[in-house]
């Protein structure tokens, strides 16, 4: 820590300046003893496991037209073919987009007659996207 009594600290070279000084240098040696005694008692909030499983659903997530897919899929269950027309995707770019996130868990069809209908698991799953796009609206993340 600093010496804040030193006279070459001091800005005016008045006392109230050099105790105010200090009364800082003081608040953050009390925050460095809080802060290292602190560490030792957390703890990971998830196992770390849940990390790495994590990432590759974010890998997942990670694509704009999957991210358009599920927004749309969190209101109601869609059809492949009004999925087609809502994300201008071809047929076979959005049904490897579905097979992924199927086989992911993220999506469940049900067939009925010859059309495919498609669910979200959870809407939960894409509020991280609300959550994102509500900061750039405030402009807090890019």
């Amino acid at each position: 820590m600093k010496n804040f009594l030193s006279t070459e600290n001091q800005t005016d070279g008045t006392a109230g300046e050099s105790s105010r000084l200090v009364e800082k240098d003081f608040q953050v040696g009390i925050l460095a003893v809080y802060s290292v005694n602190n560490i030792e008692t957390m703890k990971s909030p998830l196992p770390k496991e849940a990390y790495s499983k994590n990432a590759l659903l974010y890998k997942i997530l990670a694509n704009p037209k999957r991210l358009e897919v599920l927004n749309i899929l969190k209101k109601k269950e869609t059809s492949v073919e009004d999925l087609l027309q809502i994300t201008d995707l071809p047929k076979a770019n959005l049904s490897q987009h579905l097979a992924l996130m199927r086989h992911n868990g993220l999506v469940v069809p049900r067939r009925r007659g010859l059309n495919i209908f498609y669910r979200i698991v959870d809407p939960r799953i894409v509020e991280p996207c609300k959550i994102l796009h509500e900061l750039r609206v405030k402009r807090l993340v890019i």
